[in-house]
């Protein structure tokens, strides 16, 4: 039995702490409900990034070759001292940007292009195909007719630039693997001729670099 006597009138002060005592309540559980909704966002927002994440390395690593960190695009004169490049052949870094070298054409070259004329190629968008051997006439005879294939078909012209393959087929003698590709902050090295994996890159990064020019 209540300690208040039955018919015992409530106090003006009584009803007062009353509903205090109830929107008090009221404000906690609103607190509750905001923070459980507050969790659960943050719950679907942590679970969105992390799927995004998985999808995003997915995609990286289902494409040809690997990422290579950036070195930077800084142009350098011929000659002038920088950094290390960290793959050969090189996918960025400092470079020269000297007219008729660097970018080299576009097409086959028969004698190497150094690393720092070849950077400034990968940075228009341009990929390399390049070759470490010094007596294998029928790799060198594969790789150019690929080239022509390649470049000859209407299907792989770029719109934008209707008069440049953004393709270079040269040797390169300082590297371990027998064919290398590369694009801008990409490479990809192969032992034997793959006609299917080179197709797969090229279509995958070719126009891809950070100046889009010619």
């Amino acid at each position: 039995m209540s300690s208040r006597t039955r018919g015992t009138p409530v106090t003006a002060n009584e009803r007062r702490n009353a509903r205090q005592h109830a929107r008090g309540l009221q404000r906690q559980r609103e607190i509750r409900r905001r923070q459980i909704r507050i969790a659960i966002w943050a719950g679907l927002a942590v679970a969105v990034a992390a799927v995004v994440a998985v999808l995003v390395l997915r995609g990286s690593q289902s494409q040809p070759g690997r990422t290579v960190p950036l070195q930077g695009n800084q142009h350098i004169g011929e000659g002038e001292q920088h950094v290390v490049y960290n793959t050969k052949p090189a996918t960025s870094g400092p470079h020269w940007s000297i007219g008729g070298r660097a970018p080299a054409p576009w097409g086959i070259s028969k004698e190497p292009i150094p690393d720092e004329g070849m950077i400034h190629n990968l940075e228009h968008g341009g990929i390399a195909i390049q070759y470490n051997c010094r007596e294998c006439p029928e790799l060198v005879t594969a790789l150019e007719d690929f080239y022509q294939r390649y470049t000859s078909n209407p299907a792989n012209r770029l719109p934008l630039y209707p008069g440049s393959t953004k393709i270079v087929v040269a040797p390169y003698y300082d590297m371990t693997s027998r064919i290398a590709l590369t694009a801008w902050g990409r490479i990809d090295t192969l032992d034997n001729y793959d006609e299917e994996r080179m197709t797969r890159f090229i279509d995958a990064f070719r126009d891809k670099g950070p100046e889009k020019v010619p």
